[in-house]
């Protein structure tokens, strides 16, 4: 608004001085002189040069007046101005006319101060004066402070009995992270209870996990539980580029937080203004860290207030300044993981209750959560919502088992390349390449047991993909890593017995041996050579420290070489006993393209370590 007034009241810039030898010299002289003004106080005088003229090197293609100077006298200046044309052998018809000014230049200037001002209050009541209400005349003769709604936080507030219809028993899979929550719930429904014993509630809890897992959903289950109010924002909804507006916005957030207190206080995403400070930052605070400060100021400080619990969640915690994370503050942390085997079957069931099924809940539940490892709880509901999809594409009056599995297919490996299609050679290559995995897994006794091979293109998968369903073991003794390695070599060991030569597909397989290579001598301790020492893997593409002698280093690169050649001539020995297994998995792959651990079964045979499935068997769903 400023700016507007300036621009309005001043015009132009000031006009350059110079004086009369520069004029002569530089303008007069060589022609560039158009006419001359002489104000009404007759001691200064208005160059108005011609468009285009060349002075000091520049070219003036602007509006006059250009330059002025001062005179003594303007009888003086015109005797002055005419000896000089003169003396440049100007004839009299050509001198430089001389105009001047006779109106009154003040009054001009306050005409003008006076239509600017004008403007601008019209402009200030256009944006500002019709948004205040009628009769408010706090905020001096402007009216109120017209930053005031921008500095405003501008939480989701959900009162008691307002929730959006998402209960606790909608929230499957995290019954520990329930309970931890419920118990802030039930502090603030019957406080007396706990202040009777001496007890303190924590001031806060710190949703944690990775993406997917429910963690907003949980905070909206206790939005719909909780018989208190519940104030909801996002992180990013501090971040401004105008200093001093997050903090603003924190305090305006904690103050109407105690007004309905007791209550809670959500804020998802918050490490948008809560990462770690910096000691080097340049220019001082910036304005993520003002934020953060006054965010620890409310939460734990000289102003802090009863009744207020304050929830947050996350998946980036490391990045999290300590402060923020002590007790006091965040004193408990829910961990909310990925979901495990009987988790996922809890999940499935809650949104399979949505769908219009051809059988029970129950049938369809325990499949899918051993087809879905791995997968969080936004994974699963994605599963099921494209299921529903591809029954309604075909016309189908219900959901069954072959649209789940289109739709476990179409999350874990994309959608069919079905443009994209492979020569009878590579078809063949790709069907040995996942048949030697196949084999040497289902042989081994320290593997996951397999669920489905399929060698169909892929969006996410070029050639081939096989499904496991791994175990949740936290702990791998070097058998167990010495199988998985075997199994992952089954691919190239099988390529180079049938085809006496080895392609570019087994390149994802290799990464992974050699990082568990890695792993077990360098970080594990595993090697006899090397000992009970243990240094982080320093990854080609990340600058780190080295913490070891080249000397050390060669025998760690060594020790892994000679690892991954005993898993290969392992690998190799198992496929030289079964390579006419090998052979009809390929067959049969190369005929249906997908085949499930049935088929699987059927041409291998029985597992010799019998069905891994058992150790994963669920109870039966009620």
């Amino acid at each position: 608004m400023l700016a507007v007034f300036y621009f309005l009241t001043a015009g132009s810039d000031p006009t350059p001085e110079t004086t009369w030898s520069t004029f002569y010299r530089e303008m007069l002289s060589t022609g560039e002189v158009e006419h001359l003004e002489v104000p009404s106080s007759q001691d200064r005088i208005f160059v108005f040069l011609h468009r285009g003229a060349v002075v000091g090197g520049k070219e003036i293609m602007t509006h006059g007046p250009h330059f002025v100077f001062s005179i003594a006298s303007l009888d003086s200046f015109e005797q002055k101005m005419a000896s000089a044309q003169a003396d440049l052998r100007l004839p009299s018809s050509d001198f430089i006319p001389i105009r001047y000014r006779t109106k009154n230049e003040l009054l001009s200037t306050a005409l003008n101060a006076a239509v600017s001002i004008a403007i601008l209050g019209v402009m200030w009541y256009i944006v500002y004066g019709r948004g205040t209400k009628s009769g408010n005349k706090s905020g001096g003769i402007l009216g109120s402070n017209p930053f005031s709604n921008y500095i405003k936080a501008k939480p989701t507030v959900v009162m008691p009995g307002g929730g959006q219809g998402i209960s606790f028993k909608d929230v499957a899979g995290m019954e520990e992270a329930k309970l931890e929550v419920m118990e802030f719930v039930d502090y603030l429904k019957s406080p007396l209870r706990y202040s009777e014993l001496g007890a303190r509630i924590p001031k806060g809890a710190l949703l944690v996990g990775p993406p997917g897992t429910g963690k907003t959903l949980l905070a909206k289950a206790v939005a719909t539980e909780a018989d208190v109010p519940f104030l909801s924002m996002a992180g990013s909804d501090f971040v401004e580029v105008f200093s001093g507006v997050g903090s603003a916005r924190v305090r305006d957030l904690f103050t109407r937080a105690r007004k309905l207190a007791p209550c809670i206080l959500y804020i998802d995403e918050v490490d948008a203004i809560g990462r770690s400070r910096k000691g080097n930052s340049i220019g001082g605070h910036n304005e993520q860290e003002n934020t953060l400060n006054q965010l620890l100021v409310e939460m734990d400080g000289m102003n802090t207030m009863e009744g207020v619990v304050m929830l947050a969640s996350t998946n980036r915690q490391d990045i999290l300044d300590q402060a923020l994370l002590r007790p006091g503050r965040f004193d408990r942390h829910i961990a909310i993981d990925l979901p495990t085997l009987k988790e996922r079957q809890s999940i499935f069931e809650v949104h399979l209750k949505k769908l219009t099924l051809k059988m029970p809940v129950e049938q369809y539940s325990k499949r899918l959560a051993e087809l879905t490892p791995g997968k969080s709880g936004a994974d699963i509901a994605n599963i099921c919502n494209e299921a529903a999809l591809h029954a309604a594409r075909l016309n189908e009056k219900t959901v069954d088992q072959q649209n789940f599995e289109y739709a476990v297919e179409r999350v874990i490996a994309g959608m069919e390349k079905k443009t994209h299609t492979m020569s009878p050679e590579e078809r063949k290559i790709v069907a040995i390449h996942e048949s030697g995995h196949a084999v040497v897994g289902w042989m081994l006794e320290h593997t996951d047991p397999l669920l489905k091979v399929s060698i169909v293109p892929r969006t996410n998968a070029t050639l081939g993909y096989a499904q496991y369903l791994p175990s949740d073991n936290k702990l791998y003794s070097t058998e167990q890593l010495f199988d998985r390695m075997c199994m992952a070599l089954g691919g190239r060991a099988a390529e180079a017995k049938i085809f006496k030569r080895v392609t570019t597909g087994a390149e994802d397989d290799l990464r992974k041996v050699t990082d568990i290579a890695y792993k077990q001598v360098v970080t594990f301790g595993m090697s006899p050579r090397v000992g009970n020492i243990s240094f982080p893997v320093i990854k080609p593409t990340e600058p780190a420290k080295k913490f070891y002698s080249d000397k050390l280093a060669k025998l760690m690169d060594e020790e892994a070489r000679l690892l991954v050649g005993k898993a290969f001539e392992k690998t190799d020995a198992i496929l030289e006993k079964n390579l006419d297994k090998v052979k009809a998995l390929a067959e049969e792959l190369l005929t249906k393209e997908v085949v499930n651990y049935d088929d699987i079964a059927a041409i291998l045979g029985p597992c010799p370590y019998g069905d891994k499935r058992a150790h994963f068997n669920l109870p039966e769903a009620p």
